[in-house]
């Protein structure tokens, strides 16, 4: 829930979906083959001396973010990052949320976004970040329903549509032993909302037990007792938000991070820690 250029203050989950081309996971993209371009975003590119110059200057850093990554799961942590990107490129920067074409300093200024975020190699860089991420979960048993359900996109930083920023929303899961705990967010019409689920696990079933809804940061969620805002899973009334975790989502995801202290991480503690919860 860790925007790279958030949209707004505060960690944002759960907006859009990920749409699926571009980058595959075997090796590293370079510069844009312009001949191949194929999306109206790829030839507005190639048709733009200073876009595909951006665009030449962000895949550099690219590479040499894949180059630098200290093992196979963080490499690929990165190949799905950018893959991410270029997803949320091909089908937000095409147009604003009027359907008018995206300025020109508007495309170039995501792309050198793009770029700072791939060439960090300073404690808060994507590599830097999955490391901490690791040394977080370690904390746990883990099991086959941790994993991080990451969405990211390009919002609107005003009612125009014609800035926006790029940011990841989705879904923490963490297990320790038969417990799972979740926590979520979403963005809509400019609020944030978070929902919490605790989970019970059997194996790589998992069964809702109880779940929570508050604006971002409220303190409804944080107390674990009953009386707080938790509600049971299936309870009449309930509108359970709250991302259920499934088997076989990846195990670091950098830009749902950080977590690790804060609020939030005083949360999965006592979630996954508790001889109770809620």
């Amino acid at each position: 829930m860790r925007g790279i250029q958030m949209a707004s203050a505060g960690r944002l989950a759960g907006l859009a979906s990920m749409f699926m081309c571009g980058i595959g996971l075997a090796a590293p993209v370079f510069a844009m083959d312009c001949a191949k371009a194929a999306q109206p975003i790829e030839k507005r590119i190639c048709a733009n001396p200073g876009l595909r110059a951006a665009d030449a200057r962000m895949n550099s850093a690219y590479a040499g973010v894949l180059k630098a990554a200290p093992d196979a799961a963080i490499r690929d942590m990165l190949v799905r990052s950018q893959r991410r990107w270029i997803d949320a490129r091909n089908n937000r920067l095409g147009a604003d949320y009027d359907g008018h074409a995206m300025a020109v300093d508007e495309v170039r200024k995501a792309i050198d976004r793009r770029t700072a975020v791939l060439a960090d190699q300073s404690g808060k860089g994507l590599i830097a970040r999955a490391l901490a991420e690791r040394q977080w979960l370690a904390k746990y048993t883990g099991g086959p329903l941790t994993g991080f359900d990451g969405n990211c996109d390009f919002i609107p930083d005003d009612a125009s549509g014609a800035h926006v920023s790029y940011a990841c929303f989705g879904a923490v899961h963490v297990q320790n032993r038969a417990r799972v705990c979740s926590q979520s967010e979403d963005w809509a019409t400019g609020a944030v909302y978070q929902y919490r689920l605790v989970s019970a696990a059997d194996g790589g079933k998992v069964r809702p037990v109880a779940f929570c809804e508050a604006q971002a940061h409220a303190s409804a969620c944080d107390n674990g007792g009953t009386q707080s805002g938790w509600m049971r899973a299936g309870a009449a009334g309930g509108d359970n938000h709250a991302s259920t975790p499934v088997t076989g989502l990846p195990q670091l995801d950098a830009e749902m991070w950080p977590i690790g202290d804060g609020d939030d991480a005083v949360w999965f503690d006592r979630c996954l820690t508790a001889a109770m919860f809620p």
